[in-house]
């Protein structure tokens, strides 16, 4: 799917939208239709989420879906406040978003609601306490 297509897929469930070039797009979307983006995607076929990152923004967390769309990318935006960092997990649409999620829960305090495994992933059991890729956390 180019990246036009996959924006005319989504254009109903997102906020803003950018097409880079023909083989890059990128949207932002809100807590309560992330997912809708997502169902949207998996019902033309995208089956592979290339990653899913998260970046402290100060008062808000942004977490970003990479998605494979066959033939272009898609970054996906949805902010979740900081204070309380929770969205639903998407590895029941795709299953091999479970590594990046606990990894963004580990290293971001971002809690999956309803992740199927949220044990740590890089981290030692006996971490004191704190999220090393959120801003205020120090050694």
């Amino acid at each position: 799917m180019k990246a036009n297509e996959v924006i005319d897929t989504i254009k109903n469930y997102v906020v803003e939208s950018k097409i880079i070039d023909e083989r890059r797009a990128a949207a932002s979307t809100d807590l309560a239709r992330y997912r809708d983006v997502l169902q949207a995607l998996k019902g033309k076929d995208i089956r592979h989420v290339s990653s899913i990152t998260g970046i402290d923004l100060g008062k808000e967390i942004a977490i970003v879906y990479q998605l494979d769309c066959g033939r272009s990318l898609l970054n996906l935006k949805v902010l979740v406040p900081k204070k309380n960092p929770r969205l639903p997990t998407v590895t029941d649409i795709f299953p091999g978003a479970v590594l990046y999620e606990r990894e963004v829960m580990e290293m971001l305090g971002v809690t999956f609601d309803g992740h199927p495994d949220p044990r740590r992933l890089f981290l030692p059991d006996d971490w004191k306490e704190g999220y090393p890729l959120r801003r205020e956390w120090k050694k």
